[in-house]
């Protein structure tokens, strides 16, 4: 007979089906690993999964609904870990910042979130350290704007290697659950797992260094509005990100005071682009009257062949004297003359950014040409999508 149960993803209620090309006790033991997210059934889950083993692969999916075959009730378990998490993710897109995290919860309801790529211990870390805190995720954790937190204590996967990995629940793993309401957020930490670490240290991560690394570890990103200054504004919330170098998670529990007093004092400030752009001492309006400005549209001005345009970019920030951009799911790290370029760059010739940087910035040191030097921030900014030359 076959087995139904719905589960809690994050926010989203996933049904699961499993159909009698598995035996009973195969059935049970797939049920088993979701027993602390087990709920009422539903009468409208975002996402049926329906599950079984034969010979031949099969995939098909319509809306609401995917059936999934695979050789073995292992592959099959594993694989209905991920849809449910998929689905859980895919229900606060545009709602919550995700990312690639494990996360614990302090007896206060503070969430520690621990940031890395697959293979940088997640795992590890949230069954070392949720024996004596509460276990959040090990792998999706979903922040609001507002920093509250959403649990998704989910089966934790077990092993070295992808192919011998089992999931496991977390309460099987004697880890201590945690309440699923008034969770904030408390702190943002790099995983950074060495050899040979003896005693694990906490540090201090630029914002402008921490970016590159927390973007890539994020899903959805771009549905957010104003992802940049909404990821910008939870990590200066929390007291900057830290960074973790460790070699074994048994050694972690008694850093947690000292990842929660790291605090970075003196941020640099954070501005939107469009108010960098109409700072006094940076107003490329004021300097180019008669050019176009951030908010006119490129089809309500002449445009004239060979002059240079910002790409449609996701997000753009000013930090200190750095700009940040986010196109699409890259993000890129601008600095010396290329900010001032990539700001200046509305529908402007070559000539005229050369003479933009001229006036914003001092005269170049003996030996350095400012065209010379306009030309190659000019190809490098193109090279990365982030400039279109128009004809």
């Amino acid at each position: 007979m076959p087995t139904a149960f719905d589960v809690r993803a994050l926010t989203s209620t996933v049904r699961i089906e499993l159909d009698d090309t598995l035996s009973h006790e195969e059935r049970e033991s797939i049920r088993s690993k979701w027993t602390d997210l087990l709920v009422d059934a539903s009468d409208d889950p975002a996402l049926t999964i329906r599950g079984s083993v034969a010979d031949a692969l099969a995939e098909s999916k319509t809306r609401g609904s995917k059936s999934i075959s695979l050789r073995s009730a292992a592959e099959l378990a594993e694989r209905i870990t991920s849809e449910v998490t998929l689905s859980g993710i895919s229900g606060l897109q545009g709602e919550a910042l995700m990312l690639h995290a494990a996360a614990i919860a302090l007896d206060d309801g503070g969430v520690i979130g621990f940031i890395g790529p697959s293979g940088r211990g997640k795992t590890t870390v949230s069954r070392a350290l949720g024996r004596a805190y509460g276990y959040v995720t090990d792998e999706a954790l979903a922040i609001r704007p507002d920093r509250s937190v959403v649990a998704y204590p989910k089966p934790l996967s077990i092993g070295e290697r992808s192919s011998t990995k089992r999931a496991e629940p977390a309460s099987g793993l004697g880890l201590r659950s945690t309440p699923r309401e008034s969770l904030r957020l408390a702190a943002l930490v790099l995983l950074d797992r060495r050899p040979g670490i003896e005693q694990p240290y906490v540090e201090q991560v630029a914002l402008i260094d921490a970016l590159p690394d927390l973007v890539p570890q994020t899903s959805y990103l771009s549905a957010l509005d104003r992802p940049l200054r909404t990821l910008a504004e939870l990590i200066a919330s929390t007291g900057g990100v830290r960074r973790l170098v460790y070699s074994e998670a048994e050694t972690l529990p008694p850093l947690v005071d000292d990842i929660l007093s790291s605090v970075q004092e003196d941020q640099p400030p954070v501005t939107d682009v469009a108010a960098a752009y109409r700072r006094d001492c940076d107003c490329f309006v004021q300097m180019l009257p008669a050019g176009p400005s951030l908010t006119e549209s490129p089809d309500s001005v002449k445009v004239r062949p060979g002059s240079y345009q910002r790409s449609n970019q996701t997000d753009a920030l000013m930090i200190g004297d750095t700009l940040i951009v986010l196109l699409r799911h890259d993000v890129f790290v601008l600095d010396g003359i290329g900010p001032i370029v990539w700001l200046a760059a509305d529908l402007l010739l070559e000539e005229e950014l050369r003479d933009v940087v001229l006036q914003q910035l001092p005269a170049p040191p003996p030996g350095v040409d400012p065209a010379a030097a306009v030309s190659a921030a000019i190809a490098d900014l193109m090279r990365a999508g982030l400039l279109l030359r128009r004809n």
